[in-house]
């Protein structure tokens, strides 16, 4: 198919991954400690920079430099400039090229202050009624008048508050599912795959085991207590990472050991559901894997985090825990024949009638967090109506998990200035309510009380790291808490 018209046949760019918003405002040094430097060209950067501006009422003017904005200067309304006296501000922009991809952006905020000393001209002006109604516009042509008016200073400072919100625009921001159709897929390159490419939990699952040996290396503190049967639990992640994954594959067996059997929801066509079962059912042999991975949804030309090493090591860890005599099979519950609120209305569908088909089962949906909102609208669409707030009426043990992160990159798909799709890795910053520290251990909090959203709590994954697309020839690696069973450790004598 001509490159030129590939993206004529994407029926639909969801956005679905996460929310853009705009963390509160704080008080804070004058200077950044650090420079952060945004996954982004320059000139997007600058762009999405101009856009937050004129949001807030700013007006451009011509600049030479292509990496700099400027501002025309605003004067607020002070009681101070009734007697002549002036503070103007201004914002300057300053871009700098880190790499191809790679930016740093500075904002400062300049103030001018004119200090007017008229009544040296005009004594009687001083008088508050009569300089309320003098036009000083119009009497600028007197040179000692006007010399008397500018006086003044100029100071510029960083202002730590919109580039706290333009990293929030450039790093929270929603992604882009892309849900497409009749479009022509990647080449099957099982040929070129050397044996360091594929998962080898199979390797072991055939030799006699221990049976100290426990399927679920790590615990979620806080889960165990929230588990029950017939629950939901929707989990609203930020796609393309290695941890949301690894941890949900922690939640799955760790729900499942407890005799519960546990349904694991991806966002991913039905259309692969056949492609799935038989994989599940499989040896999990690089033949397998193969033969999983020659699904369309595995290879369409922009993956956008949704068909990931990540996502496939988790379908894996499934099929192993089947193993072990764990009840958890999965369900792909995406659908690639609607677009935006009635792909949701769909998607709430399927889960409603499996949960009348089966009222004991243990639901653990994984989707982008647009999708788990309680809410009706959205930033970008009042009338989208999300999956979760569907299934509240038919759920009443419904549970929504955000996910809880500290900063870090994940692989994406967006728009570039040129409205041309881009997917790679992108970085992704927490905002203040789902921000935690790096290097504890996973775990889920919940709120007294449900947010605007319907989040009922957190579960927390750690500082992400992106997931590249299961085909790619190269890195794949996978975090160490992929859920390869250990044995217990022994006391020393």
């Amino acid at each position: 198919m001509p490159q030129r018209v590939l993206l004529t046949c994407i029926l639909a760019l969801t956005v679905a991954c996460a929310r853009n918003t705009v963390p509160d405002s704080v008080s804070g040094p004058a200077a950044p400690k650090y420079e952060h430097v945004f996954l982004k060209p320059v000139g997007e950067a600058l762009e999405e920079t101009r856009k937050l501006l004129a949001e807030k009422g700013y007006s451009f003017e011509q600049t030479e430099d292509p990496h700099m904005l400027l501002t025309t200067w605003s004067a607020p309304r002070l009681a101070s400039n009734q007697w002549g006296n002036d503070i103007q501000y201004r914002y300057m922009v300053n871009g700098l090229q880190v790499g191809p991809r790679q930016s740093v952006v500075r904002v400062f905020k300049m103030i001018r202050t004119n200090i007017s000393n008229n009544s040296e001209q005009r004594p009687q002006l001083y008088k508050f009624m009569q300089y309320q109604h003098t036009d000083f516009a119009s009497q600028e042509r007197n040179p000692i008048e006007k010399q008397n008016q500018d006086r003044g200073t100029m100071m510029g400072t960083r202002d730590l508050v919109i580039e706290k919100e333009l990293t929030a625009r450039l790093e929270a921001s929603a992604g882009i599912e892309v849900v497409a159709r009749d479009v022509t897929p990647e080449p099957d390159r099982a040929q070129l795959r050397s044996m360091d490419f594929y998962l080898d939990r199979w390797r072991t699952e055939g030799e006699p085991r221990n049976t100290e040996v426990s399927p679920c290396p790590q615990q979620v503190r806080g889960l165990t207590q929230l588990l029950q049967p017939g629950r939901t639990i929707l989990i609203g992640e930020q796609l393309g990472s290695r941890e949301a994954p690894a941890v949900v594959g922690d939640v799955a067996c760790q729900s499942a050991s407890t005799g519960l059997s546990v349904v694991l929801g991806l966002s991913i066509p039905r259309t692969e559901q056949g492609r799935i079962n038989r994989y599940l059912a499989s040896p999990g042999s690089p033949s397998d894997q193969d033969e999983l991975l020659r699904g369309l949804f595995w290879r369409r030309p922009y993956q956008d985090g949704r068909s990931s090493r990540a996502i496939m090591d988790l379908i894996d860890r499934m099929r192993s825990l089947r193993t072990y005599g764990l009840f958890v099979t999965v369900v792909a519950y995406d659908t690639e024949e609607a677009t935006g609120t009635e792909r949701d209305a769909r998607l709430a569908e399927l889960w409603a009638a499996r949960r009348k088909a089966h009222p004991d089962e243990l639901f653990i949906v994984l989707a982008g967090n647009t999708h788990t909102r309680v809410v009706q609208g959205t930033p970008w669409d009042r009338d989208f109506v999300p999956m979760a707030k569907r299934l509240v009426s038919s759920e009443p043990n419904l549970l929504v998990l955000d996910l809880s992160y500290a900063r870090g990159k994940r692989w994406g798909c967006d728009l570039n200035r040129a409205a041309k799709l881009v997917c790679t890795v992108v970085a992704a910053a927490p905002t203040e309510r789902v921000a935690a520290p790096p290097g504890q251990t996973p775990y889920v909090t919940l709120f007294s009380q449900p947010t605007d959203e319907g989040y009922h709590g957190l579960l927390y994954v750690g500082a992400l790291s992106p997931a590249l697309p299961a085909t790619a020839l190269e890195g794949h690696e996978l975090p160490p808490s992929s859920g390869v069973p250990t044995p217990p450790e022994r006391p020393q004598r």
